[in-house]
């Protein structure tokens, strides 16, 4: 754990670094013209790996469009990071901040619902464009603003809680409770999971339960009282330190009382094997995705692979850390490059309006044709979601049967 964390720090001590130096001097700055793109995270949570999944993402991305020319005619993509400490009052001032700099298209935002929902009203309103490559909340593409400067190419609430809910029938689950944060993630999931089980014959939503959002002592009582409501298999709605807390606790009761969980993603965001240990095996557990890079679809995707593992010392591409985030940004920026080149300008309005009419590109995860409309701002759909499952050694793998 201790080598974990210090590779932690040293990866937010270069970002933090990167991220100051687009401050170049003026002569240079004007030679290079750069356009600029924005990333907010949340650099200094320390058990957080989806902003360096992201990051990744975004890095070779950038690489691979700078290799080939850049945009514009040449000009080099630059990338501006920013640390929001999962505050989100820190989110919208680093969302203002970007919104002030000249030839800055747009920001990509991190993993975490409540901070991208605060940022929404920024991008909306001082008219710059925002990339959500993880947070899953529905309301931060669906706000109904309009003109509407959120692209998303992410899963959503409302598609996990489905998936999820699948996964559960599938383990002759009918009779389903859902615990979440006291956060706008958490209300996102209970309203998805009302939706999903009020409108299906063969389960039903026997109770909601809350805790407090990064700050759980214990999900003993809320996991008892959905257990006495008849719950036979549970909505978990966390991240990876409330998530590893929690699969301790569940574990450590007797077996009979144990049901099967259908956790969402936000666990995937940090090392939940390396913080749950051994008892992350002793239960039915399973974790919604959209991507793995078990089966990649073609050349592009397995060159990404090869990179990630390279850069993340692993053996295995079901070992990359967060592989969603990383492969959602990838793709995404290059719709986004594409989209600076359509509109010939740097202008969010233009930029706008091209990606919501970019033609075919054959991307890592999927073929986006298109990959947004103008009525349409999300470029994954319903089917995209999956369960997976972390294996002994740690490494999350696809689940392929109805089973699981």
């Amino acid at each position: 754990m201790k080598n974990a964390v210090s590779e932690r720090r040293r990866f937010i001590q270069s970002a933090l670094v990167l991220g100051a130096g687009v401050a170049l001097p003026a002569s240079a700055r004007a030679a290079a013209a750069p356009v600029l793109i924005g990333f907010d995270a949340e650099l200094r949570d320390l058990t957080s790996t989806s902003d360096e999944a992201i990051r990744a993402g975004l890095d070779f991305a950038l690489a691979d469009i700078n290799k080939a020319g850049g945009v514009l005619g040449g000009r080099p993509l630059e990338l501006v990071v920013r640390d929001n400490r999962t505050v989100p009052a820190r989110g919208v001032d680093n969302a203002i901040e970007f919104s002030t700099m000249k030839d800055m298209v747009g920001f990509f935002v991190g993993k975490f619902s409540p901070v991208a929902l605060e940022q929404v009203p920024v991008a909306n309103g001082n008219r710059i464009l925002m990339f959500n490559p993880w947070s899953a909340a529905d309301a931060i593409v669906d706000s109904g603003a309009q003109p509407n400067n959120v692209f998303r190419l992410s899963l959503k609430d409302s598609w996990a809680i489905r998936t999820m809910t699948r996964h559960l029938l599938a383990r002759h689950c009918r009779r389903v409770g859902i615990l979440v944060p006291n956060s706008a993630w958490g209300r996102s999931c209970a309203a998805a999971a009302r939706t999903v089980l009020d409108s299906n014959r063969d389960a039903a939503l026997v109770g909601v339960e809350w805790f407090a959002w990064g700050g759980a002592k214990s999900f003993m009582e809320q996991y008892v009282s959905l257990r006495r409501l008849g719950m036979e298999g549970l909505l978990m709605v966390c991240n990876e330190r409330d998530g590893a807390l929690f699969v301790k606790e569940l574990a450590a009761i007797p077996a009979g009382e144990r049901v099967p969980v259908a956790n969402h993603w936000g666990v995937s965001g940090g090392d939940l094997p390396r913080l749950a240990g051994k008892a992350l095996n002793e239960l039915d557990f399973a974790v919604v995705q959209t991507y793995s890079f078990e089966t990649p679809r073609n050349a592009l995707a397995r060159s990404l692979a090869e990179r990630a593992m390279v850069l993340f010392k692993q053996d295995d591409p079901s070992r990359i850390p967060s592989v969603v985030g990383l492969a959602h940004a990838y793709d995404l920026l290059h719709l986004v490059a594409r989209a600076i080149n359509r509109a010939a300008s740097t202008d969010v309005a233009a930029v706008r309006t091209a990606l919501e009419s970019l033609p075919p590109y054959e991307g890592v995860i999927r073929r986006y044709a298109p990959a947004f409309t103008a009525t349409r701002h999300e470029a994954l759909g319903p089917d995209e979601p999956f369960m997976a499952r972390y294996t002994p050694d740690g490494r999350l793998i696809r689940i392929t049967s109805a089973g699981g």
